[in-house]
């Protein structure tokens, strides 16, 4: 049975849709085909404008700011979180730097490897620095220091225990500022030495080499299960704490651990700090030189592996770390940047040219892709210029503006040979400008499509994410102008050498007597669309195959999606080759407690009237159900005023003087001291003296095990409830550092959802003023959503979950696959005939240039499978199921789809309006012959091959 070939009355009524359309695209094509005969006739001008152009631009690079803080990346701006360190960073300045080594092995709990840690220690101690001035710096000069009551110390205080309490255990520990009168126990603290705050198993043995080398491997758990004291500092310390990966025996008692943790404290020096620090990668850091020049000694020592024992692993990180491996991690995407690159070249050569040596087009490929650096230079540029910040994931700029920039050269090539004999026939001037006519509204619709989906995506509160989104959109807006001035400019000039029959590589030689060979003059791609594809895919059973297909698919895929899970860590954006990685990845293993620390901060309250309000936050965060533990100095300052004083103060308003009074007392006891750094003082702390005014402090507290983003968001959101439920006069906030990640888990899918929907209805939009009937835009968007679907089904069975680098590739998805679609269903509606007809000729003119720009684009990024970046394997993957699945719901399932229920073609052609409007016909007869006024124009022998339904 024929299918039905749809007839039209001769003077149809337009729609306003369709009066819309073919306003916006016949004021396009008379404007792309003036721009492009003005390129054509003075190429060098636009040339040279074009550098001058980028060349300006990159000027802003001046004001270049890479950023890799994550508050300043990640969070919105607005959020608790980041408003709360905003105050610390004033408020309470963390003047300390912490370098951590962590030791993993089958059990740690060795003498061997104890002796290990005692050698990488005296590794630290000799660390030796020198600063311009030739002075040299060692940890001993450079860490945080704190009393040591222990060692010698400590044996000459029990021996005095003995003398004054000659029947208690000499062992049992004292509180010497209750023991003796105040005034004798000041005189005393004020000549108690310090040493430099390193914690760890070694605190166990005091350092002592010769009990550290003396030890045998029942020694070491004896002592790891009975001793509770630093023998360095006298603190009461769970040495358990520094274990991961514990093993008990059926008494409870320790057995073996997988890993030990030793935490340096390093104290910047506000005296020596000139100047902020700027490391290779561009991170500030408020560091003194000298303690940065030795972070990077203890780096390059603590990662030379030599003389470690068999099956000990040494992992370790530095403040320095973060900045120093973002900045290898760019240094290192330049290979795949340069490989890329490189491919491109080739298949831009292979698909552009042709295979003989005038018509071959290597030079022009070379320029076509410094356009899309030219348009990088200018989005780094001009966004640099403004302040917008440079994160990791802007990394990959290069190459997504390469992939873009691609698919545009071969539209415009396309068209170029595209041209009918008689537009051949012009002058090179007005040929260009018919070719840029056919290619200028395809183009827009690429480029406009992409650069609205970036534009709502910069509306976000995610600052990574609206900057990225920010530097796309100003790109692929310059490319897309680059793309039709200097492209363009430099095809004609190509173009003219090709004509004069000279070489191709070296354009001064011109070959005499010269016939192209007939192999070069094949077109592989659009044969094989012409003559094999459609011709299949029209087929009735290929029809029912390809609707089953993608019906079972997009089932499947929905399941998947249900399957999503929503995570974001930064810790992502490290490498996973990189010794911070390695170091991180254990630590969030075996110490899942961690990460979920926190502190409670609190500013320049009454502290003596609200000091009842601090007792009561403490009471009701240790019974919240998502709090594990509570390290107030309310509780201890409480009993030990008692003890002192015999005076109850917890729960009470209290006396100003009594209250600092006491508090001196308890912060220079050996229980208070560690808290000293916990406050802030409106003067400087005095011994036997009152405290000055309290400007700020802070308690600490840990979450339980959380399970889920869910779980997270709700402890979160309830400890900061608890704490403006206390009413405290003055700034009040809790912190943690897992708070950066749950802040953005609060907010990731709201911004994604929001980010999709809006792009979604603005691709629509677009595609319905440009292609002027709703059914066909309805197909689109079908196809970009299924799309859309079907690559976040793929996320699921790849291990992606939703986070800042997904939703910036879900968002770029939509404008990619909605360019595979509606190439072919504009030129579905532009063509006349039955459907199978129409369906042929859109796929036989325009599959060439779909295929091409989307495997191009794929292209640029199938090097990133090799990368241990999260940030290029997220874009290899989705940008893979982009062009898998993009591609098949483009060029088989929408063609299939319109070929059953596709609707009418346009009442009139484009060449009858142009006519209307009095526009040049230098062009029309070469629309006339694309966009046929009925099917009998239709060249019966090319276009009507396939046999009727």
């Amino acid at each position: 049975m024929e299918e039905v070939v749809e007839k039209t009355p001769d003077q149809p009524r337009r729609s306003c849709i369709q009066r819309l359309s073919y306003f916006v695209v016949d004021t396009l094509e008379s404007s792309f085909y003036r721009y492009g005969e003005c390129v054509a006739s003075h190429p060098w001008r636009y040339i040279v404008g074009c550098l001058v152009f980028t060349g300006v631009a990159c000027v802003g690079f001046f004001n270049f700011h890479q950023e890799h803080r994550p508050e300043r990346l990640w969070i919105p701006q607005n959020s608790d979180y980041v408003r709360t360190l905003d105050w610390q960073a004033e408020n309470f300045p963390q003047d300390q730097r912490m370098e951590l080594i962590l030791y993993e092995a089958e059990n740690v709990l060795t003498a061997d490897y104890v002796r290990e840690m005692y050698r990488v220690h005296q590794q630290v101690t000799s660390i030796v620095v020198s600063n311009a001035q030739g002075i040299n710096y060692s940890q001993d000069d450079l860490c945080f220091r704190v009393p040591a009551l222990g060692g010698e110390q400590r044996q000459e205080l029990r021996r005095i225990k003995q003398q004054i309490f000659p029947n208690r255990d000499p062992n049992e520990d004292l509180d010497w500022s209750l023991v003796f009168d105040k005034s004798i126990y000041y005189q005393f603290y004020t000549k108690m030495p310090t040493a430099c705050l390193e914690v760890g198993l070694l605190e166990v043995w005091g350092y002592n080499p010769d009990l550290i080398h003396s030890l045998t491997d029942e020694d070491v758990l004896y002592a790891i299960n009975t001793v509770n004291m630093s023998a360095t500092f006298s603190y009461p310390m769970n040495f358990t704490e520094f274990l991961g990966g514990v093993t008990r025996n059926a008494s409870g008692h320790l057995t073996g651990a997988r890993t030990a943790l030793t935490i340096l404290a390093m104290q910047v020096s506000r005296t020596r700090l000139d100047e902020v620090i700027a490391s290779s990668a561009g991170l500030s850091d408020e560091v003194d030189a000298e303690l940065f020049a030795w972070e990077g000694e203890y780096i390059r020592v603590l990662n030379n592996n030599t003389g470690r024992p068999q099956g000990l692993g040494v992992f370790i990180q530095s403040q320095r770390s973060f900045g120093e491996i973002s900045g290898d991690t760019i240094l290192g995407d330049v290979a795949f940047l340069v490989v890329g690159n490189v491919t491109l070249f080739i298949y831009v050569q292979l698909m552009l040219g042709k295979f003989n040596m005038v018509e071959n087009r290597p030079l022009l490929s070379l320029l076509g892709l410094l356009s899309t650096f030219m348009a990088v230079g200018v989005s780094f540029g001009l966004c640099s210029a403004v302040g917008l910040l440079y994160g990791p994931v802007h990394t990959i700029l290069p190459l997504l503006m390469l992939g873009l920039g691609v698919d545009d050269m071969f539209v415009i090539v396309q068209c170029w040979h595209n041209l009918t004999r008689q537009e051949r026939r012009q002058e090179m001037k007005k040929r260009v400008g018919c070719a840029l006519r056919h290619a200028g509204v395809a183009i827009t619709v690429t480029s406009l499509t992409d650069f609205a989906a970036f534009i709502i995506g910069s509306t976000t509160v995610l600052p990574a994410l609206r900057s990225f989104c920010m530097y796309s959109a100003i790109g692929i807006a310059t490319l897309y102008v680059f793309q039709a001035t200097f492209f363009v400019a430099w095809f004609t000039l190509d173009q003219t050498r090709l004509e004069d029959k000279r070489n191709g590589l070296i354009w001064c030689y011109q070959h005499k007597n010269w016939t192209p060979n007939s192999c070069s003059q094949r077109d592989l791609c659009q044969t094989f669309f012409d003559k094999m594809y459609s011709r299949v895919l029209l087929m009735k059973p290929i029809k029912v195959a390809v609707l089953a297909v993608t019906a079972v698919m997009f089932g499947a895929s929905v399941w998947g999606v249900t399957n999503l899970r929503q995570e974001f860590n930064p810790v992502w954006f490290i490498p996973q080759s990189s010794y911070l990685f390695q170091f991180l990845s254990r630590i969030l293993t075996y110490y899942p407690q961690a990460g979920e620390r926190g502190a409670v901060y609190l500013g320049a309250l009454n502290y003596s009237q609200e000091f009842q309000k601090i007792g009561q936050l403490t009471a009701a965060m240790k019974e919240n159900e998502y709090i594990s533990a509570v390290d107030s100095w309310y509780d201890l300052m409480v009993g030990y005023t008692k003890d002192d004083t015999g005076e109850d103060i917890g729960g009470k308003a209290l006396n100003d003087t009594f209250f600092r009074q006491v508090l001196s007392a308890f912060l220079f006891s050996p229980a208070g001291s560690r808290f000293q750094t916990y406050f802030h003082f409106q003067g400087n702390l005095t011994v036997a003296q009152p405290t000055p005014p309290v400007t700020a402090c802070k308690f600490d507290y840990s979450h339980r095990m959380l399970e889920g983003r869910d779980e997270q968001i709700t402890a979160m959101d309830q400890i900061k409830q608890l704490v403006n439920d206390a009413g405290f006069s003055d700034f009040a906030a809790p912190l943690a550092m897992m708070y950066s990640s749950w802040e953005t888990n609060k907010v990731i899918m709201v911004e994604l959802v929001r980010n999709l929907s809006l792009a979604i209805v603005a691709v629509f939009l677009m595609t319905l003023v440009l292609i002027a009937n709703l059914i066909t835009s309805c197909y689109v968007l079908l196809s970009v959503t299924i799309t859309l679907v079907n690559v976040m089904a793929l996320m699921t069975w790849w291990d992606l979950t939703i986070d800042i680098i997904t939703c910036i590739n879900l968002v770029l998805c939509i404008g990619l696959c909605v360019d595979y679609s509606a190439h072919i269903a504009l030129h579905f509606m532009q063509v006349r005939g039955s459907r199978d007809e129409r369906v042929r000729l859109a796929v036989k003119d325009m599959g060439p240039p779909v295929i091409n720009g989307a495997f191009s684009t794929f292209l640029a990024f199938v090097f990133l499978a090799r990368s241990d970046s999260h940030v290029f394997l997220s874009f290899f993957k989705i940008f893979f199921g982009v062009f898998v699945f993009g591609v098949f719901n483009g060029l088989v399932f929408l063609p299939v789809l319109l070929s059953l229920i596709g609707p009418p073609p346009y009442h009139t052609s484009r060449q009858q309006s142009d006519q209307e409007s009095g526009d040049s016909d230098v062009c029309s007869k070469a629309r006339e012959k694309l966009y046929p006024l009925n099917e009998v124009e239709i060249d019966e022998q090319k276009y009507m091959e396939v046999p009727a339904d």
